[in-house]
């Protein structure tokens, strides 16, 4: 893999063409044709820059901000987005990943002999347009790509879009049936593979069919049992160890890249009920880089000791609050033993939306562990940045966990008969998570041991086999269609860390997890959409005026 992905984005500089989409001019010069360098790139580079840099975007700044949005972590957890909030990322999208799918798809058209790379092209554009939609709404989609024919295209109707999405993915299904003279290479997600290729193209529509409320569709397709049901075909993208040009996780950049760890914060409440729960996946998820415990009496410290400027903190400083010291060890701050004490300060985020300024506590901050990102895992509180770790963790894009959830949701929310009960289905999910996270865990740093009984920390952590019976021992399965969909969704925020796009969707689509909690402080309601680029609103008179905070896409029904 790494050498594939060395060639890939030395080569891909070299021949891959940028196409306009929408109100910028790309000027063709009449000149010769130099045979050393050619002017379009052949479906194998394509491929692989449009994987490569599609998800290094969707899983950096976008996926950041959905985790914010749901009290993971702390990317515009305030809800305060402006039009040049992702500028940059719509015209890079649009520009580069997006544009090199739509040049396969028409390659593959007019070539008429690669209905697999064609198909492969028409998952992919599935599911990062599926993505797009979930964002923003109306987007350019079928007059998109045009160039100079079209400088400014037109914003498509968001249902008329996942209709076309649905589309795509029996369009591909299609192809993969068919015979290909050629064999697709450059693929860095199944490695060419078009039987997990038609999977993954069943589970993106049932993806888009849940968002849409279509029971008979989610039916058809569970019947069909030819899903991503299992962890050995999930869908997730697997980045590098390269530094330059760096093709690492973006959450391991973000926490280790530079010389001190940069990553913002994660959500208090995530870590206290995973303390408080005893959760397994603890020193996977979270990494801590101090054992020191700040004085409020020293001006320094009270400077950076979090949600110290407020008195409406839930979670604050959780080393020196009893009610978080009684919740996870049910002991007074002052009763703590040295362990218990240097242990829990090391777990040093914020409350969610708090408006208190940014001070110099970057070695202080929890930082991304060893799933998914690749980085340290917690058996020592030690400093992120140099480089420390690997860095080649996944993007779990559409995982068996994930399809089980969209089950055991459609059963209870849409009354579809999957022909397994709600705790086998719950049961299915977390253990298929749990086993990834300590796969990726356990490959990534070698410190990492999924023998709970072996860890030295002042917390008694369960066995993650007994954590998931006692998950789903819990689950209220004489309760109504609400308290079922409250737990279920719960599990998910916990579940999907590392997506933030699918517990954002789960949000929108059933409003839970209604248990998180509340922002101290947000100068706008909570995102329903995110914000067109300035550099749209600019250039293209046709793209809409909306309000991201009122305004809904068209599946958000609530």
């Amino acid at each position: 893999m790494k050498n594939i992905k060395r060639k890939i984005v030395a080569s891909a500089m070299s021949f891959i063409m940028l196409f306009s989409v929408t109100s910028c001019d790309i000027f063709d010069l009449d000149i010769n044709q130099d045979p050393n360098n050619p002017t379009t790139a052949s479906a194998d580079l394509l491929l692989a820059n449009a994987q490569l840099n599609g998800i290094s975007t969707f899983a950096g700044g976008l996926n950041d901000a959905t985790m914010g949005f749901m009290g993971i972590n702390t990317s515009f957890d305030d809800f305060n987005m402006t039009n040049g909030s992702w500028n940059g990322t719509w015209n890079y999208l649009y520009s580069n990943p997006l544009a090199d799918l739509e040049q396969i798809i028409i390659d593959a058209e007019e070539a008429g002999n690669n209905p697999h790379y064609l198909g492969v092209a028409q998952v992919m554009k599935a599911y990062y347009f599926g993505i797009m939609v979930d964002m923003w709404g109306d987007v350019p989609y079928f007059t998109a790509f045009k160039g100079s024919e079209n400088k400014a295209p037109g914003y498509d109707d968001d249902a008329a879009i996942y209709a076309d999405l649905i589309a795509l993915c029996d369009k591909a299904v299609a192809n993969f049936a068919l015979t290909s003279a050629v064999d697709v290479t450059g693929d860095l997600i199944y490695n060419g593979n078009i039987t997990s290729w038609r999977r993954a193209a069943k589970t993106i529509k049932l993806k888009l069919l849940l968002n849409t409320d279509d029971a008979t569709g989610i039916a058809a397709l569970i019947a069909d049992d030819d899903l991503i049901d299992r962890s050995s075909r999930d869908f997730q993208f697997k980045f590098g160890s390269l530094q330059n040009p760096d093709d690492r996780h973006p959450m391991y950049q973000a926490g280790y890249a530079g010389g001190e760890a940069g990553y913002s914060y994660f959500g208090h409440q995530l870590m206290v009920e995973m303390l408080e729960n005893r959760d397994p996946r603890v020193p996977f998820y979270f990494k801590r880089q101090t054992t020191d415990v700040l004085d409020i009496a020293d001006p320094t410290d009270k400077q950076t000791i979090p949600c110290s400027q407020r008195t409406d903190c839930t979670y604050g400083y959780l080393v020196t609050n009893p009610a978080m010291t009684n919740r996870i060890y049910e002991v007074d701050p002052g009763s703590m033993t040295a362990d218990q004490e240097e242990y829990l300060a090391g777990f040093f985020g914020r409350d969610r939306a708090d408006p208190s300024g940014i001070p110099n506590d970057n070695p202080l901050r929890t930082i991304p562990s060893a799933y998914p990102a690749a980085g340290l895992w917690d058996d020592v509180a030690e400093t992120g940045g140099g480089n420390k770790g690997r860095g080649d963790g996944i993007f779990p894009m559409l995982t068996s966990w994930m399809t089980y959830f969209y089950m055991l949701e459609a059963q209870v929310r849409l009354g579809v008969n999957t022909g397994m009960s709600d705790t086998e289905l719950l049961e299915e999910a977390l253990s298929a998570q749990m086993d990834k996270v300590i796969a990726i865990g356990t490959a990534a740093d070698p410190a990492a041991s999924d023998d709970v009984t072996s860890w030295d920390f002042p917390i008694t952590y369960t066995d993650f086999d007994v954590y998931v019976q006692d998950l789903v021992d819990d689950y209220p399965a004489g309760g109504n269609a609400d308290q079922k969909l409250q737990y279920m969704m719960k599990q998910a925020w916990f579940a999907n860390f590392g997506n933030g796009f699918e517990v954002y969707n789960a949000y929108r689509r059933t409003g839970y997890p209604s248990t998180l909690q509340t922002p101290l402080q947000t100068p706008r309601s909570f995102p329903l959409r995110l914000p067109y680029a300035q550099a749209e609103l600019n250039l293209n008179a046709s793209t809409p005026t909306i309000i991201y905070d009122v305004d809904r896409v068209f599946w958000d029904k609530d």
